[in-house]
């Protein structure tokens, strides 16, 4: 089929004439360019580069919606379907949605939420657009995320990594806190078939349990107090990509037996739904904890722990990786003065030596906001070893712990701020340890790095 080089923004296919002629009046009046067919085979012709959605009725004449789903899929990936389905066709509607819909209303629609679901059908055209433009840029090879891997360890784990990429198996990143799991799920998403498609990150311990559910899984209007309208949660937003569950481990119990059927049967529900939909995503989830106490104190799920590690990978500790730590400083040096459009800092040799030995309890986090700090406050474009912080230079630690305990003039929030940073340290940047030795809940802790801006 020809495509039109001055297409439509939306395009509506509908057998109606009068429903047809409202959606083309209603996408005037917001200021999108539409056009409109009274079957599926002429809708499709009017597909162009500059088609950012599709309006379907599922029954037309010629092209029912199911042939131009299948349609739009084979030739015109980027552009998401939104199907019009009667309210007595939910069979149909999870059929459309199997097949790829972005999603799907009822007859008779409310006009506000239709055009609500359209503007977020362009603006996930709009970033499956810049992920293809993205990689064809970049290509796919692992330079498309860069990583530092100049030990063995690490070499080791960026070659499995590159093998099971083009796989769609679940993968478990294991290691502590700041060793660049995150990093590492991003440069697997890139090498993947998936690469085009959406990388969808939720933090597990930052929300609480009710609206982590509704981050993931989202919810229908009227759900809950508050559910004003229905929300799309962070699996369909990976529709096609990966979802990438950080800190795994404090997924609460009651929310894993739902994790759990996303796995196996690839389906799940908002909450407050009755319709079962498609999960076409690939998960890779990343933790710190020892999943063998979880499992053994009742609170992971033993099921699931195997249906999240069927390919595991350890991320080895930057002082398993010594090798890594100058061209590291370099690359984070130089990523911020990109960032900063500033000269480039360097380190001076007495800071390197200090640097090479330093145990780094908060891995390539810590070192990242170190440098962060430092290239900010040192003189020139020199960072010397009197710049790095106090911890870096064990003579003065006794000097230091003195001045430590010595708390008249200082504000309450100043010592809240060294009592966390200074435990965090001394549990190696775990959070969870952090929170027991403080005595507070670890979502306090979370809360609290969030406030302070620590790591």
């Amino acid at each position: 089929m020809a495509r039109s080089e001055s297409s439509p923004e939306l395009i509506v296919a509908e057998d109606n004439r009068t429903a047809r002629d409202l959606i083309i009046l209603l996408a005037t009046r917001r200021g999108i360019r539409a056009a409109a067919a009274a079957d599926g085979e002429s809708a499709m012709n009017l597909v162009g580069p500059s088609t950012k959605a599709v309006l379907l009725d599922l029954h037309m004449p010629k092209w029912d919606g199911f042939r131009c789903l299948e349609f739009l899929a084979r030739n015109h990936p980027t552009v998401p379907a939104v199907v019009l389905s009667a309210a007595d066709q939910a069979a149909e509607a999870v059929r459309a949605l199997k097949l790829g819909a972005f999603d799907y209303l009822t007859k008779p629609f409310d006009p506000e939420e239709l055009f609500a679901v359209i503007f977020k059908a362009f603006e996930q055209h709009r970033m499956k657009e810049e992920n293809e433009s993205l990689r064809d840029a970049v290509g796919e090879s692992v330079e498309s995320v860069e990583m530092v891997a100049e030990s063995p360890k690490m070499a080791a784990q960026l070659l499995k990594a590159r093998k099971i990429a083009a796989l769609d198996s679940s993968v478990l990143l294991t290691g502590e806190s700041g060793v660049g799991k995150g990093l590492l799920a991003r440069m697997i998403h890139s090498m993947s078939l998936r690469a085009a498609m959406p990388f969808v990150t939720v933090s597990c311990p930052a929300l609480p349990r009710e609206l982590l559910e509704s981050e993931l899984f989202g919810h229908e209007k009227g759900a809950f107090t508050g559910a004003v309208k229905r929300r799309i949660g962070k699996i369909e937003s990976a529709a096609g990509g990966t979802l990438f569950l950080d800190e795994i481990g404090e997924l609460p119990m009651d929310l894993q037996p739902k994790l759990l059927n996303v796995l196996q049967d690839r389906e799940f529900q908002r909450v407050g739904g009755e319709t079962t939909l498609k999960a076409d995503v690939r998960l890779i989830a990343a933790t710190n904890i020892d999943f063998a106490a979880k499992i053994a104190e009742g609170s992971f799920r033993e099921d699931l722990y195997y249906r999240l590690s069927v390919i595991p990978l350890e991320v080895p500790s930057l002082r398993d990786r010594p090798e890594e730590i100058a061209p590291l400083t370099r690359k984070i040096l130089l990523d911020i003065a990109r960032r900063r459009k500033s000269p480039v800092v360097t380190l001076s040799p007495e800071a390197k030596a200090v640097f090479q030995n330093y145990r780094w309890p908060g891995n390539i986090r810590e070192m990242e906001n170190v440098l962060e700090r430092c290239s900010a406050f040192c003189d020139g474009t020199t960072i010397t070893a009197d710049d790095l912080p106090r911890e870096f230079h064990p003579a003065a630690a006794p000097a230091a712990k003195s001045a430590a305990n010595g708390l008249a003039g200082r504000t309450l929030e100043d010592i809240e701020r060294s009592a966390i940073e200074q435990t965090l340290v001394l549990c190696e940047g775990n959070k969870a340890e952090t929170a027991r030795r403080l005595g507070i809940s670890e979502k306090s802790v979370y809360n609290k790095l969030k406030y302070y801006a620590i790591g």
